[in-house]
């Protein structure tokens, strides 16, 4: 009887013995995390584009402090549509965990998109607001807020008195139309201020005419809204042609070395600048947090800061201008 109960204590000791080793190796001892692997597509990946090399070393940075495997690709130039297509073909074949996306404006990018969200594959848009079957979490900048800087430092640069053009890409671009209304916001309370958009198809030569003719048409034109590089690089040309740098005031949006350059001679009056970096950090931690199974928000908007010659020199911009020096 003794040794019955002596063997029945043992083993209640035994199990409560092992029950207090697992539960301290759950609660205590930390789990190796599962491996996340991440696919960023960017609209271009390409050594020369300062933007796209700044949203990607973002990404990359949110993914080294947490560990997760990260591919970036994307097309060369940002108007290669097949490219990115069959970049997300590719997505669908290979299965990441996680894909972080700056869609290009086209229908058939977005059927790619929602066949990813079929397949039950966290999604995360960047850069450029989409309308999908189910709505992802997004990452950008406030187009509308950037848009309403630029009509405000439009009002700056003419006292109060614009007449102005607006100068976009494409009819279709969803950031341009954005930055656009922003625009118009701001310059509301002031009428007849913008005779109208014109658009240049991504063309630095049709900014160029663009900007001629509507010098040429009205000749009080005081300023000229350039909506992304290439419009402020032809527009700039054409100002500078018609020696009318600094009678026609030249608002542009993000940055380039050329941009810059045209800040240093005062063609172009202030630009409109994106943080890159933060866009691809902000990204890649929202799929990380939906792949942990948190709560995100919908939209998640970073700022942009006015450049101009005057501040173009501070700590802060330089970083923003020049991302890749060392200081």
């Amino acid at each position: 009887m003794r040794i019955q109960r002596a063997t029945l204590l043992m083993t209640i000791i035994f199990i409560a013995s092992v029950v207090y080793i697992i539960l301290y190796f759950k609660l205590f001892i930390p789990t190796p995390e599962q491996e996340r692997n991440i696919t960023v597509i960017l609209k271009e990946h390409n050594i020369h584009s300062d933007f796209w090399q700044t949203v990607s070393a973002g990404a990359e940075a949110a993914a080294k402090v947490s560990g997760a495997e990260i591919t970036i690709t994307g097309p060369l130039q940002e108007t290669d549509i097949e490219a990115q297509i069959r970049l997300l073909e590719e997505v669908l074949e290979r299965k990441p965990q996680a894909v972080v996306i700056a869609p290009i404006n086209d229908d058939r990018v977005t059927t790619e998109l929602n066949k990813i969200q079929e397949a039950k594959i966290p999604l995360v848009i960047i850069d450029t607001p989409v309308s999908l079957n189910a709505a992802p979490a997004i990452v950008s900048n406030d187009h509308i807020a950037a848009g309403m800087q630029a009509g405000k430092v439009t009002l700056e640069q003419t006292a109060n008195h614009p007449k102005s053009v607006i100068i976009s890409d494409f009819v279709t671009s969803g950031v341009s139309k954005e930055r656009e209304k922003g625009v118009h916001k701001a310059l509301l309370p002031y009428t007849e201020s913008v005779y109208g958009t014109y658009y240049c198809s991504d063309s630095e030569e049709r900014a160029y005419m663009i900007a001629k003719m509507m010098m040429k048409d009205h000749s009080d034109l005081n300023a000229i809204i350039a909506l992304n590089e290439s419009a402020a690089l032809g527009a700039a040309k054409a100002i500078k042609d018609a020696n009318k740098t600094g009678l026609v005031k030249l608002i542009g949006f993000d940055t380039s070395i050329y941009e810059i350059r045209l800040l240093e001679e005062n063609t172009l009056n202030a630009t409109i600048v994106q943080q890159p970096f933060n866009i691809g950090y902000l990204g890649v931690q929202t799929v990380l947090d939906l792949l942990d199974g948190k709560r995100v928000k919908p939209v998640t908007y970073t700022n942009s800061i006015v450049v101009t010659k005057e501040n173009m020199y501070s700590q802060e911009n330089q970083k923003l201008l020049f991302p890749f020096i060392d200081k």
